[in-house]
């Protein structure tokens, strides 16, 4: 770094090392149903986010491969300059319709869609306030907006009416953000009462859906269908690299606001569009979970099996609402401890620590899949048997 003295980085990294609190990348080398192989070992994946196991199926591979072929490894440039392929507007037009929404627009990623979003609707003489657990994107987005910015207790409805009622007639825009389903936490917000709290003081809503699409809902529409609202004037930001198998990340909602993002939003502008072979394989695998809604069955199913397997365990769940079923840990030194324990009774389940969570809150994130089986899920929870009884996080 031209002949700067790194020492003080050197310094931030040791101080991670010491609070148990730095990060490696594990290189993963196969994946099979709900296994993956890891120094040439296989084990049980539970931290995947490929709810319905769509990054394997094979129409979706084919889709991508089929784009692929036709045209090219990349999009070459920003869709305003180098124009639109077919799989991304074939794409927008179908989330729409499964959205249940009047528009919608593609972004790279998930994280891109939620800056792009935001920091568009709101800015200087405006207020953002969101849920304290929200995912650091739609944080950084708030942040970066330039409105005023307020959290409210995870999950409580009432705190965030009462922080309407103090301050909703001091700004010229509200927009509410939150989650629902929590990427950590696993557990769905109280939609119903923040929808009906929104409609009561005129402000706006955004609901990310990055992990209940595809997932929660008689059709898999998400967590508002879960709660039967009607999901008119509300904005829907999802990804396609949870249940959809893919990468990008969209939002779906008034046409207007759509068409505002197109124009406005910097992430979406200044950034080379999604592969047309990733929107490809998005598309097909929303039509796969039209059609095959036994994988969203299977699922559920896996959830019920190993949350309850966990608790007759008597380990301490955060939340079995959900895919994401974490197991409370307590310290961060003891969460690395049994993370690597399960590892080496064949069991891939990270741990999780601030800042990715709150202090005091580490835990081991599990999730399930579609493609676990029933010995996947025994054997796995037999190593939880194992390991819990070394490291003592069960009760």
């Amino acid at each position: 770094m031209m002949g700067q003295d790194l020492t003080p980085l050197l310094r931030e990294l040791d101080e991670l090392d010491r609070q148990g609190l730095r990060r490696s990348c594990r290189r993963v080398e196969a994946v099979e149903g709900g296994r993956i192989q890891v120094d040439g070992r296989w084990l049980i994946y539970l931290a995947s986010n490929n709810y319905l196991g769509l990054t394997q199926h094979a129409r979706v591979i084919a889709a991508a491969q089929e784009a692929l072929a036709r045209y090219g490894a990349g999009a070459g440039s920003a869709r305003l300059i180098g124009g639109t392929f077919p799989p991304h507007e074939e794409l927008e037009a179908e989330l729409a319709r499964f959205k249940q929404a009047e528009d919608c627009l593609l972004f790279s990623t998930g994280y891109m869609a939620n800056i792009g979003i935001i920091t568009s609707l709101v800015g200087q003489g405006d207020l953002v306030i969101g849920d304290r657990l929200n995912h650091a994107s739609l944080i950084d987005a708030c942040r970066l907006s330039g409105a005023a910015f307020r959290v409210y207790p995870h999950a409580d409805a009432n705190r965030l009416e009462e922080a309407l009622h103090q301050r909703r007639n001091q700004y010229r825009r509200v927009l509410l953000v939150t989650e629902g389903v929590f990427s950590m936490d696993g557990d769905l917000a109280p939609l119903p009462a923040i929808v009906e709290i929104a409609r009561r003081y005129d402000a706006w809503l955004l609901v990310d859906e990055a992990h209940s699409t595809g997932v929660f809902g008689p059709a898999g529409r998400g967590s508002l269908e879960h709660f039967g609202i009607s999901t008119e004037g509300i904005l829907q930001m999802g990804t396609l690299s949870k249940a959809l198998g893919s990468v990008g990340g969209f939002l779906a909602g008034p046409k207007v606001v759509v068409e505002l993002l197109r124009n406005k939003a910097r992430s979406f502008i200044y950034t080379t569009a999604l592969p047309p072979s990733c929107a490809a394989a998005a598309l097909e695998a929303l039509r796969v979970v039209k059609e095959e809604p036994g994988r969203r069955e299977r699922l559920w199913e896996n959830v019920r099996r190993w949350s309850s397997g966990l608790m007759q365990l008597g380990c301490e769940l955060v939340s079995h609402a959900s895919p994401i079923i974490p197991v409370r840990t307590g310290s961060n030194g003891r969460t690395m401890e049994l993370a690597q324990a399960l590892l080496e009774a064949g069991v891939y389940a990270p741990g999780i620590r601030p800042p990715t969570v709150p202090e005091g809150s580490a835990r081991i994130r599990t999730s399930l899949t579609s493609l676990h089986t029933e010995g996947d899920l025994d054997a796995a929870l037999g190593a939880f048997r194992q390991v819990c009884e070394r490291v003592a996080v069960s009760r």
